[in-house]
């Protein structure tokens, strides 16, 4: 029976709006690379070293920040790093050269490892299993919605201001973001104003409150071949949606000439297609067809896989002859895309042992913005290589050919029933 307390739809949000603060930090840079390239002198490849210098400290502490959020959960852990994500576009605003610029760079990436890996989380204690394709879009939708609003908002500040005022922006938004953050958010378990009706509700659902582990959990999960194989998938995903964000701007600027605003206002279409998307196909639909009594590991296996290939007519755009035939391919792979991100989100929190859905979450994310930092740098230097952004997104289709390979590997035959004990949700291929 539907509980009258609404909290957890609440808390929801609030991981919502801090990953819409989060992306609004790392999108910055790339509304900002035409601005910092010719403040610094920049070819191509040196600003993808710029613009990938956020992913890899961001890579390598995607492991520890998972084990951290196993450790001291996810309330302590976000206190202390939202208010670094603060300091971080402060240091962008005022950097007086590539070397200062990068160290603030690695400092965000640092600052930001246990956002999406503490939203998966959250998201796992607070939401019943009947209830979590659509809380794992809302917080995944987020970062589409995040660039939406991004782009055209700090390139209408960065158009008016310059750049640096772009990220006094975001430094301003992190801190009010921080406030918001330790006043509102708490455990299920540690929060007082939970109405015991949803308490219950949440836990008789398969939530996983109170779910804390150690390096021991972790080892458990390591060995485990279908983890890796979801990780490896995952990472697939990431390469291609992660090119796309970062490069978006700078392929509409280079390719077809147009005005840092006007780019803005472009990029900004994409992405709101892809919450779209997200919030109906890889949220509620999932939702309501397992509600419905579909079998619910058919259902996430399809919309994962069939989003991700057609998140593959990013093909296109490399040859697109206009801004807006551009613009419509990109449309069309972001939302693809965005189908699949909630259901590959959702699975550590379904598949991991107990103990270990934010170690998981880690390692998933780790190779994922490993893929993402290789695929950055990869990018820049085709583009650079042939005079165009075709190629690269080729090799992005090919990625993603990968990626649906082995997340239907990964997932058929179906892992368990939904039904089953988290420890026993593990099983090796």
């Amino acid at each position: 029976m539907e509980p009258r307390g609404r909290t957890r739809w609440a808390i929801g949000g609030l991981l919502a709006g801090g990953i819409v603060v989060n992306f609004l930090d790392r999108t910055a840079i790339s509304v900002a690379s035409s601005s910092i390239a010719a403040d610094f002198g920049l070819d191509l490849g040196q600003l993808g070293v710029v613009l990938s210098a956020f992913t890899w400290s961001y890579c390598l502490v995607q492991l520890p920040a998972g084990m951290l959020v196993d450790l001291l959960g996810v309330s302590r852990l976000t206190r202390i790093a939202s208010a670094l994500w603060a300091v971080a576009g402060l240091l962008t605003a005022v950097a007086s050269g590539v070397g200062p610029l990068i160290v603030a760079r690695l400092l965000l990436g640092v600052a930001e490892g246990p956002s999406m890996v503490g939203a998966s989380k959250a998201t796992a204690a607070w939401f019943p299993v009947g209830e979590r394709g659509m809380a794992t879009a809302l917080f995944d939708g987020a970062t589409k919605l995040a660039n939406m609003v991004a782009f055209p908002v700090l390139a209408f500040v960065m158009s008016e201001w310059g750049w640096r005022a772009g990220f006094l922006f975001t430094a301003a938004v992190s801190l009010l973001f921080t406030a918001v953050w330790w006043w509102g958010y708490r455990d299920p378990s540690a929060l007082r104003s939970l109405r015991p009706a949803e308490r219950d509700f949440i836990l008789r659902g398969g939530a996983r409150d109170t779910d804390r582990g150690g390096a021991r959990q972790f080892r458990t999960a390591l060995r485990s071949g279908r983890i890796w194989i979801l990780c490896c998938g995952f990472a697939c995903y990431g390469y291609t949606i992660n090119i796309v964000l970062t490069w978006m701007p700078e392929f509409l600027q280079r390719q077809f000439h147009v005005r840092l605003l006007q780019s803005g206002l472009y990029s900004m279409i994409p992405w709101a297609v892809a919450t779209v998307a997200e919030l109906a196909f890889g949220g509620w639909l999932v939702d309501r067809l397992v509600r419905r009594g579909r079998h619910p590991w058919r259902v996430r296996r399809t919309v994962l896989t069939c989003g991700l290939a057609l998140g593959a007519t990013i093909g296109a755009a490399g040859s697109a002859a206009s801004p807006a035939v551009a613009v419509f391919w990109m449309s069309a792979s972001l939302a693809g895309l965005a189908v699949a991100a909630p259901v590959a989100w959702s699975l550590p929190g379904l598949l991991a042992p107990p103990g270990t859905v934010g170690a998981v979450s880690g390692l998933m994310n780790f190779l994922n913005t490993a893929a993402t930092a290789g695929g950055v740098l990869l990018t820049g230097w085709l583009a650079q290589a042939t005079g165009s952004f075709h190629a690269p997104f080729v090799l992005a289709v090919a990625v993603l050919a990968v990626g649906v390979a082995l997340y239907w590997w990964a997932l058929y035959p179906s892992p368990v029933p939904d039904a089953a004990p988290p420890a026993r949700q593990l099983d090796h291929v």
